[in-house]
């Protein structure tokens, strides 16, 4: 696989007139209780931040029983995500929030059993053994172009499409396509399991997990029970009867195995199976569909991004050429990442006492990073609340703080996934550029909506059209 992190530098082009993309609207003050548990911000965290919030880089406060440090400040990202990270784990809180969902896999585990796990499962994400799934990314991409073509010119949900698309390449990279899963029957539990993960639950704030009961956590029950059985049998049964498949679950399995005793390694394997499936490919969906978002929105982008993209793919059918050719729309991706970065806040637990950008710390004290805000901080960019793909020109990214910009996470728990995601991202969008033109549907207002990922709300209809 390409190394993405070392892109080749585009060619100066002349700057376009930039536009804003959705956000929603800061306010004066800070949200009231009400509006935190009960009113909007309950049900869209990135409603209610006040214009503060984008102008003071670290901030404390206290909700209920919880002492919060807000910190925007790169230095102090540094210092919790990488020079103390062992003092700042993730909160026993989100944990219990997540564990219905994702278990104890690599996303969610703490302490040595997370060391572990990452160790084993580093070799399965190496550039090399990323390489062989490339194709999976064009096939599945082609197939998705080839739905549009059948009517070119009427609207697209994208963000359906998207879903539909990374559904579709993790279930083939995954699980050879052999765990039983279909997009149109089993898209539904995916998002309740998200749903019933992302709501903010009285009973795990206070520890008496029987006051949760509500309709969404109800439905999330459900929809985990079926999808984690027949990820449990496919691992069964690839346990019981190894066959000549070296998809990326069975790689995993048989790095655990050298590990675990059987039953530990197919329930890691579930866990990180469910981590993958259920969250892997619904922020790289979301991505997507943001990125086409702001292309449908800026028409000289596009028009830039398509070029480059029609040129690589008529230059080369190899995916891994192919990614060496896209300097420009790597740029698209990387900001489209950070106006819409996949997971908009990152939480951490003080173990002991420590200080962070003069603000001290106490042991039990909750560390908040809201990626949302940090790459949006008027502070750290130049005219943040705009779309501008030149932020990553290689002499912009030259001259930036590290941890100014994490979409992925950052330190020794930055995700895991990320060369993969990356990858997937431009072969996707390349191949799409590179066969159709996006404009907006008139009418339609675009909204952002955290829902434990960052989506848009209600969809996004784009008019698609043969390039």
């Amino acid at each position: 696989m390409t190394d993405l992190a070392l892109p080749r530098a585009p060619a100066r082009r002349p700057e376009p007139a930039h536009f804003r993309p959705a956000a929603p609207v800061e306010t004066d003050h800070w949200p009231t209780m009400w509006d935190m548990f009960m009113g909007e911000t309950a049900r869209n965290p990135l409603v209610g931040w006040p214009k503060e919030t984008f102008d003071i880089l670290n901030r404390k406060n206290r909700i209920l029983n919880l002492t919060y440090v807000g910190i925007s400040d790169p230095e102090g990202i540094k210092r919790v995500f990488l020079d103390n990270a062992a003092n700042y784990p993730k909160p026993g809180l989100v944990r219990r929030m997540l564990a219905p969902a994702i278990g104890e896999g690599l996303f969610s585990a703490e302490g040595e059993l997370w060391r572990d796990q990452r160790r084993l499962a580093a070799p399965v994400f190496t550039p090399t053994a990323l390489s062989q799934f490339e194709a999976v990314f064009a096939r599945v991409a082609e197939r998705t172009g080839d739905r549009w073509a059948q009517g070119a010119g009427d609207p697209v949900d994208v963000a359906a499409e998207a879903t539909r698309t990374t559904f579709e390449i993790i279930n083939e990279a995954l699980f050879s396509g052999e765990v039983g899963l279909e997009f149109e029957r089993d898209a539904g539990d995916i998002d309740a399991v998200i749903a019933a993960a992302a709501e903010y639950r009285i009973g795990v704030l206070f520890g008496a997990p029987w006051l949760d009961q509500s309709r969404i956590q109800r439905r999330g029950a459900a929809a985990r029970k079926r999808l984690l059985g027949k990820l449990a049998g496919f691992i069964e049964q690839r346990q019981s009867a190894r066959g000549e498949a070296q998809d990326f679950m069975t790689r995993l399995l048989d790095a655990f195995a050298e590990r675990y005793e059987p039953k530990v390694a197919a329930k890691l394997a579930l866990d990180n199976a469910a981590t993958f499936f259920v969250a892997g490919h619904e922020t790289t969906a979301n991505g997507l569909a943001w990125a086409l978002y702001l292309l449908s929105r800026d028409r000289q982008a596009q028009a830039w991004a398509r070029e480059e993209s029609a040129a690589a793919w008529a230059s080369s059918s190899n995916p891994a050429e192919v990614l060496e050719k896209l300097p420009y729309l790597r740029m698209v991706w990387e900001e489209t990442l950070r106006l819409y970065p996949p997971v908009p806040r990152i939480d951490r637990e003080a173990l002991a006492d420590d200080e962070v950008c003069g603000i001290p710390v106490k042991k039990g004290e909750m560390i908040s990073v809201w990626p949302w805000v940090v790459h949006r901080h008027r502070k750290l960019w130049d005219r943040p609340e705009l779309f501008n793909p030149e932020n990553f020109d290689p002499e912009a990214k030259a001259g930036r703080h590290r941890f100014q910009y994490i979409p992925f996470g950052a330190g020794p728990r930055i995700c895991i996934g990320m060369a993969f995601a990356n990858a997937e991202a431009l072969i996707v969008l390349s191949h799409w550029l590179s066969r159709f033109s996006f404009r907006p549907v008139v009418g339609h207002e675009v909204f952002p909506y955290a829902h434990a990922t960052l989506k848009p709300l209600g969809g996004l209809p784009l008019i698609v059209e043969r390039a």
